[in-house]
């Protein structure tokens, strides 16, 4: 299985949905997993896009729960509204 923090691991899961646990009922879905250029030789770069219900919630650190694997902290910046979406972009660098 790939590490749970690697573009591989969530490039298995778009359009999967992830609990956020401290907010009941609120679950994000994974857009979109893209590579990009990373700063240091031998790291891997990614974004995360993800989409989920109004109201925003902040940016801050979520705590998501996982598909069959668990929990996992990220840092989640809300980037867009599309009708009532909110877009949430988590980079990886």
């Amino acid at each position: 299985m790939a590490s749970p923090l690697s573009y591989s691991f969530f490039a298995d899961r778009i359009q999967q949905r992830f609990r956020v646990t401290a907010h009941a009922g609120v679950e994000l879905q994974l857009l979109e997993a893209e590579q990009v250029a990373a700063s240091l030789p031998g790291h891997q770069a990614f974004t995360l896009l993800f989409s989920g219900p109004l109201p925003a919630l902040p940016q801050d650190i979520y705590t998501l729960d996982a598909p069959a694997h668990g929990e996992l902290d990220l840092f989640l910046v809300p980037v867009a509204r599309e009708g009532d979406a909110i877009h949430y972009q988590a980079i990886f660098n």
